[in-house]
């Protein structure tokens, strides 16, 4: 979700918020995205910089939605 729509990723297709798939062609070398990932990885390494998704940005989200788990237990 964001402010120019909803888009849902299905593996290596992207859909709209009306589940038409949306054309990737052109905009990136490849459409595979264990590819993709693993060139951003590499890519970051070679930059000297932290990956666009890595295991640190996540952890954020990972103690909240702990928090959350816990508390609705409780």
């Amino acid at each position: 979700m964001c402010d120019n729509g909803t888009y849902i990723a299905r593996y290596d297709d992207l859909y709209d918020g009306k589940d038409n798939k949306i054309d990737l062609s052109g905009l990136t070398v490849s459409t595979n995205g264990i590819e993709l990932i693993d060139r951003e990885f590499f890519a970051a390494i070679r930059d000297g910089r932290e990956p666009n998704a890595s295991v640190a940005q996540c952890l954020p989200a990972m103690r909240t939605l702990d928090r959350l788990e816990k508390s609705l237990s409780a």
